[in-house]
């Protein structure tokens, strides 16, 4: 049936709160391929596209519900934005038997304040609006990620965050957030986990042996870049280089050029001596 074929297992968590991690072990318990703010940037805009459709389906609660299962097909396990944007629609989806029968949604267990101190560098820089403005045009990716998933999210429709002004009403979000699902989704249906918890309770809540290898904990600050503003695999990391390599040649010319000043300095301190025992 269709709702068998649906994932297995659905994190409803914010970025930042173990979702790679997350996504990494449902492949490795072979639960299918997981669908990530990643899934996205491979499948390129028309990905996007039963995503923006649940959101304009406005008053028909089942068509949401739909569309948003629509958008996860041929995964088995679904984290991450704009999942998490979308979490109402995929809980609608559950008790209207669209998912899974088994189906597991999982809640992370991050603390507020800990979440928005690795958050604010990461996936809100680019939703931070500076002290002066900005106005720097943004790709299709970065205009949809406001609008489908930090509108949603944050529930307000401003292009722009003013941080660290506004860090407690991002942080009410993301409690509200986490409020709003544990007094919606099944009891038996949720596991507050985090990457710290590794395999077992994941493990036992599916119902599925805990495997031998080590438990895929990932904590990367420059995939987050990455993904947030849509760059390719890659890119980042080309930049970072091409900084290095810019400081690498531009420092024995700022060495040459201090100690020629140095030696400068010298020889007009000498000459001064000179002229003072004349």
């Amino acid at each position: 049936s269709s709702s068998s074929a649906a994932p297995r297992l659905i994190g409803l968590g914010w970025p930042r709160t173990g979702t790679g991690s997350l996504c990494d072990a449902a492949e490795a318990l072979k639960l299918g391929p997981c669908y990530h703010l990643r899934t996205l940037l491979h499948a390129g805009d028309e990905a996007w596209a039963p995503w923006e459709a649940a959101a304009a389906s406005q008053g028909n609660r089942s068509r949401r519900a739909e569309l948003a299962v629509l958008a996860l097909r041929g995964h088995g396990s679904a984290a991450d934005v704009p999942v998490a944007a979308f979490w109402k629609e995929l809980l609608d989806a559950e008790a209207l038997g669209m998912l899974h029968p088994n189906v597991l949604f999982v809640l992370p267990r991050r603390p507020a304040d800990e979440w928005y101190a690795s958050a604010e560098a990461t996936v809100l820089a680019g939703w931070r609006q500076h002290a002066n403005g900005d106005a720097t045009p943004r790709s299709s990716h970065a205009n949809r990620m406001g609008r489908l998933v930090w509108e949603r999210l944050l529930k307000h429709n401003r292009s722009r965050l003013r941080l660290p002004e506004e860090r407690h009403e991002v942080i009410a979000a993301y409690e509200r957030h986490i409020r709003e699902v544990l007094e919606r989704a099944p009891p038996e249906r949720l596991l507050r986990w985090g990457p710290e918890d590794g395999w077992a309770p994941l493990c036992d809540a599916l119902g599925i042996p805990v495997p031998d290898e080590p438990f895929p904990w990932r904590n990367g600050r420059l995939s987050s870049f990455r993904e947030e503003f849509g760059l390719q695999e890659g890119h980042l990391e080309l930049a970072l280089r091409c900084a290095a390599l810019v400081l690498n040649l531009a420092l024995p010319a700022l060495c040459f050029w201090a100690c020629c000043c140095r030696a400068g300095t010298g020889d007009v301190e000498a000459g001064d001596r000179g002229n003072k025992s004349d």
